[in-house]
């Protein structure tokens, strides 16, 4: 394990004690709400899918599609046509050359699963420490990419194979949805023929109302099975699980989204600014990165790979890390470079004379 460049200088980075730690600040909650609401959003137009008793076909059921760029380059380069609806999906390429990868950190809903899961897997700091840096199959995902994109010119639209949107919706529809439906349908139907109770006190007359209401509004009037809903069904469980290994696996390694949105945010107008003053290369910015962008690093920082997910700013015990549109270390860092050559050259001259 690699110590970013000031720690070099500096020695080997100092423990910092576990009080250092401060409650994230007002934008990590922010984030965390925002990821909840959109989560239920897409949760509930996926419901409206569904064909139950109350069911209207019709609304804005597709507005995570019509805001994937992936979808909007992919149809076109498949089909040569171009629909209206998918030109939503340049406000988000819009809003990701200004600031970064912030549909990954904020909007997309299965990389919401994939934040909790990593949330939860409960590793400690040491471990945290070591797998939180940057690797270099993170690249794998604009290979991916690259592969699809030939697909596309070939006529063949693939993006649906990993667009997270679809997989996300394919693994609800023909794995989970099937299997909850048939879950509660036999729960009920065992507390209806058992019947437990005391006396004349019967679950039933608690648990029919609530089947009912859910008959109404949750369960599907006849629940299409799928001969590949297991496979789908184990792909999504692996990909949730792969994030016990890796924090947000499937976000660093595979999604061809996040490639395509690394690359339009690459040198975003909202970047990263470390204070080396302030800095004691604790690297403890690195506990919780969940992009593996490098924020411990002066001037190896990748944006392309940042969620902006802000908690490498909350973490920080001396405040040494910000995201603001400003000059970036990197650049600050080469212009400092650039004005220490003028100098020495200046100064040669000189003495020359």
């Amino acid at each position: 394990m690699r110590n970013s460049e000031s720690g070099m200088r500096n020695g080997p980075a100092r423990p910092t004690p576990h009080s250092a730690f401060r409650t994230p600040h007002l934008l990590v909650w922010a984030r965390r709400t925002t990821q909840a609401v959109v989560l239920l959003l897409f949760l509930y137009l996926f419901l409206e899918t569904v064909y139950h008793p109350i069911n209207v076909t019709g609304g804005h059921t597709g507005l995570f599609f019509e805001l994937d760029p992936l979808v909007l380059l992919f149809s076109w380069l498949a089909s040569h046509t171009l629909a209206k609806g998918l030109l939503l999906s340049l406000i988000t390429v819009a809003a990701t050359i200004v600031f970064g990868r912030w549909f990954c950190g904020w909007f997309c809903p299965l990389g919401t699963l994939h934040n909790f899961f990593t949330a939860i897997r409960g590793a400690r700091r040491k471990a945290k420490l070591e797998i939180g840096g940057y690797g270099r199959w993170q690249k794998v995902k604009y290979y991916v990419l690259v592969v699809l994109l030939g697909g596309a010119l070939a006529g063949t639209n693939l993006a649906g194979w990993l667009d997270p949107f679809a997989f996300l919706y394919r693994s609800l529809a023909t794995a989970v949805f099937p299997a909850l439906n048939a879950g509660i349908g036999m729960l009920f139907g065992w507390l209806y023929a058992a019947n437990p109770g005391v006396g004349s006190l019967r679950v039933t007359a608690a648990s029919e109302p609530v089947y009912e209401l859910l008959r109404k509004y949750f369960l599907a009037v006849k629940q299409p099975h799928y001969y590949g809903g297991i496979l789908v069904g184990f792909l999504f469980a692996a990909s949730l699980a792969l994030n016990f290994y890796r924090p947000r696996f499937w976000c660093r390694y595979v999604c061809p989204l996040g490639g395509l949105l690394g690359l339009a945010g690459k040198n975003p107008v909202v970047r990263l600014k470390r204070s080396e003053e302030d800095c004691d290369s604790c690297r403890l910015c690195l506990v919780d990165c969940q992009g593996g962008a490098r924020p411990d690093s002066v001037t190896d920082w990748k944006p392309a790979e940042c969620f902006y997910c802000f908690n490498c700013e909350a973490d920080c015990p001396r405040d040494a890390i910000t995201l603001s549109i400003l000059e970036s270390n990197s650049a600050a860092s080469v212009s400092g470079r650039t004005q220490a050559t003028a100098a020495v050259g200046i100064r040669g001259k000189e003495e020359a004379r």
